[in-house]
């Protein structure tokens, strides 16, 4: 019995230092550009849900399970804030800048010719039915070019759900309206499919859990 015990006790140390050597700790740091003090905002990381409150614009380190590729977002109502990373967070490659700037009317974007999209994320399900049936319906996802995995095609041809790409550096409100367009389409296909569907998205886009 006590051999019994001493194993579990020694195959339970070895889980969790393997669990522990995987972890990789990112440093968050802060550019402030205005003259205004940040008292409250809220950090967010997309694939652990976890969510820090923060209230001044020190550097903060988050421990996250493993290397790899991961979505940030910082909200405050005080700022626009920019939120800049690696592509994928490593042991050598770990630092998430926020940037500060001034509060104001969202330009326009000359990158995507566009001003920021205003996607309505308060459809009924047959709202949504018709924009499927339409072709206008898609997940938001933000990356540095306008490529589109062709493998999203069989999930559009299947679902009738697409994809669209819009510029990597982008103003907070416009993350948040991806992030709830995201979430909706989410619960509309969780309703209708069951969780099946997610194991044929070739990428997830932020926002899904």
């Amino acid at each position: 019995m006590k051999n019994l015990v001493l194993t579990l006790i020694l195959a339970l140390t070895f889980t969790v230092s393997n669990a522990t050597e995987k972890e990789i700790v990112a440093e968050v740091v802060f550019e402030n550009l205005t003259g205004k003090t940040l008292n409250s905002g809220e950090f967010y990381v997309t694939e652990t849900n976890e969510r820090i409150e923060i209230k001044n614009t020190q550097s903060f380190k988050v421990t996250l399970p493993e290397k790899g590729k991961y979505q940030f977002e910082f909200s405050t109502k005080d700022f626009i804030a920019y939120t800049f990373y690696p592509a994928r967070i490593t042991a050598k490659n770990n630092t998430i800048t926020i940037r500060l700037v001034e509060k104001k009317d969202l330009p326009f974007n000359k990158v995507t010719r566009s001003f920021p999209i205003n996607f309505d994320t308060n459809l009924t399900d047959q709202d949504i039915e018709k924009r499927i049936s339409k072709g206008a319906l898609n997940f938001i996802i933000h990356g540095i070019d306008n490529s589109i995995p062709k493998e999203f095609a069989q999930f559009k041809e299947k679902y009738g759900i697409g994809l669209i790409k819009e510029n990597c550096v982008i103003d907070p409100l416009s993350f948040k309206r991806a992030r709830e367009n995201n979430q909706m389409i989410s619960d509309y296909l969780n309703s209708k499919y069951g969780e099946d569907w997610l194991k044929e998205l070739p990428m997830k886009p932020f926002g899904i859990k």
